[in-house]
């Protein structure tokens, strides 16, 4: 059998010696491998994740609010499309409680094209509202629709109370 040196075996000490230790067992193999370096890692694979986890929850909240956000305006763009409606039927009630007095009451010529104008305007204002109504999403947009239905039909209404009272 032959014998080894003791120079082989002092080669390979120093060898394993000289490499530089980690702390990540499947890089530093069986020599090259620190249980403080290990340690290390591992506490700082523990923060990296105590950090993704706050992330996660921040995001989370941050989501939870936004839902809740969003369900209000939901809410508020189903009523103001509910009052959008509302305004829309009264309007063509007044409008047709106009044509109807307009057919029955003696008017001068001035005042019977000032009222049939009006009453193309409102024709033609209500064709929009509803074309508008069917693409806008828009709470600002319905909320100014609503402001403007509302004029239109205090307009119609003081068109009404003036006829009524003559």
């Amino acid at each position: 059998m032959p014998r080894r040196s003791p120079g082989w075996l002092c080669g390979l000490v120093l060898l394993a010696g000289g490499c530089a230790t980690t702390g990540d067992p499947q890089q530093g193999g069986l020599f090259g491998w620190s249980e403080t370096k290990a340690r290390d890692r591992s506490q700082e694979l523990e923060r990296r994740n105590g950090r993704a986890e706050a992330h996660v929850a921040q995001e989370d909240r941050r989501r939870e609010h936004l839902r809740g956000q969003y369900t209000a305006l939901d809410v508020e763009a189903q009523r103001l499309k509910d009052e959008l409606d509302r305004l829309g039927a009264e309007n063509r009630a007044l409008d047709a409680q106009l044509r109807n007095l307009l057919q029955q009451r003696r008017l001068g010529e001035g005042e019977k094209r000032r009222l049939q104008s009006l009453l193309a305007e409102n024709g033609d204002w209500l064709a929009a509202t509803a074309r508008a109504a069917a693409v806008d999403d828009d709470i600002d947009g319905r909320r100014a629709e609503v402001e403007s239905a509302s004029a239109h039909n205090a307009r119609l209404h003081r068109e009404l109370f003036a006829l009524l009272q003559d």
